[in-house]
């Protein structure tokens, strides 16, 4: 008897958003570890995100005529 016909990718559609679970669920962990190790990480990673940012913004203001 011959085999019913299925989508070569079928597999994958099982998978889809695996990933993205896998990364979360990673991320997740490394703030933990962060947190724990040094309590004011976020701060000085939302203190430098904000310095980087006012570079950033001051090199686009720069007139270059």
């Amino acid at each position: 008897m011959k085999k019913p016909y299925t989508h070569r990718l079928s597999g994958r559609r099982n998978q889809r958003g695996a990933a993205m679970v896998e990364y979360s669920i990673g991320a997740l962990m490394l703030v933990l570890v962060l947190v724990a190790v040094k309590p004011n990480a976020i701060a000085q990673l939302v203190t430098a995100i904000r310095d980087a940012y006012a570079s950033f913004v001051y090199a686009l203001s720069v007139s270059w005529f």
